[in-house]
């Protein structure tokens, strides 16, 4: 193996830690559908055309952040997932909260 196999392949190597960061980014939507959901309906009612939920991440604070790749490829996995409940990048643009020095959230900013 060469040095820069080292830094690509494997357990610990970028393009598999790239692959999980944007699978967690798509499961952190799944697994907060339900508070997603009650965040939506509310807005309705409300008459809200935009507005913004936001929902703490525990996925690798550290890494998040930095604001680097691995943020924009966890990122990246939000943005798919909302696409797959036909939520489209113009009408919810996710970033990260690094506001709290304890805690990262993600903040999902809608716009209807």
């Amino acid at each position: 193996m060469s040095l820069k196999q080292d830094y690509f392949d494997g357990v610990t190597g970028f393009t598999e830690k790239m692959a999980a960061s944007y699978a967690a980014g798509s499961a952190f939507v799944s697994a907060n559908s339900s508070t997603l959901t009650a965040a939506l309906q509310e807005a309705a009612a409300a008459g809200k055309k935009t507005f913004t939920v936001s929902i703490v991440t525990s996925d690798n604070p550290a890494y998040l952040r930095l604001n680097g790749l691995y943020a924009k490829t966890y990122l990246a996995g939000v943005v798919q997932a909302l696409g797959a409940e036909d939520i489209y990048s113009y009408e919810c643009s996710p970033s990260l909260n690094l506001a709290d020095a304890v805690s990262v959230k993600v903040d999902f900013n809608f716009t209807f």
